[in-house]
């Protein structure tokens, strides 16, 4: 009996735990990052990604100073700020312009064996850099050096509501947890091991 006191015991608490997440408690989104990535950063990322294609649509087929141009725009109007890197992780404020030295940690992106999109969050803020590698209509403008792939990234910075997280996804996992606990736990109380044992015996 003792058993099975401890397994209710330690349902009961971690149901409660389960119970408690579903409201807007901390931990928040932005605390629990490195475990676990909720999807609303992942539609962060998604616009982003947009962003990024765009920008180098509009650099290819228009004219370059358009693009910068389109990034100044999505800075104003979504609140964000925007960074295009060269090949050596160099500031590109406009084009034919590099500004500072290499960004440590995009050139640790673009040298990576298999550059990806990386993203971390800062504070109050989440960064993401998007390595752009070198496509066919790129080689007009960046000829390939040293047998680089990537022929630069963009970063984008921007605040985040950790609260959204709440509005669905959270809710949706802790209920979820909540009743497989619950159902869990009726089980356990059900449970009589000394019952079991004295039928065996009787067998």
């Amino acid at each position: 009996m003792k058993v099975k006191h401890v397994f209710a015991g330690l349902i009961a608490l971690l149901l409660l735990v389960s119970i408690s997440q579903i409201f807007s408690i901390p931990p928040y989104a932005g605390s629990v990052f490195p475990v676990y990535k909720s999807g609303y950063f992942d539609e962060l990322e998604r616009g982003f990604g947009v962003i990024t294609d765009s920008f180098i649509g509009i650099k290819t087929m228009a004219r370059p100073d358009y693009a910068w141009v389109f990034l100044s725009d999505m800075e104003k109007a979504h609140g964000m700020r925007i960074r295009v890197y060269d090949y050596r992780g160099r500031h590109v404020p406009a084009p034919g312009e590099v500004r500072g030295g290499p960004d440590p940690s995009i050139v640790q992106v673009l040298n990576g064996l298999d550059p990806a999109v990386r993203s971390e969050v800062r504070g109050g803020e989440y960064f993401t850099v998007i390595p752009v590698p070198g496509r066919g209509e790129c080689r007009f403008c960046h000829a390939p050096r040293n047998g680089r792939v990537m022929i630069g990234a963009l970063s984008f910075e921007r605040d985040y509501d950790a609260r959204i997280y709440y509005s669905s996804e959270r809710i949706i996992i802790f209920v979820s947890l909540s009743i497989i606990l619950g159902a869990l736990l009726y089980a356990v109380v059900r449970w009589d091991p000394g019952r079991n044992i004295k039928e065996l015996f009787d067998k």
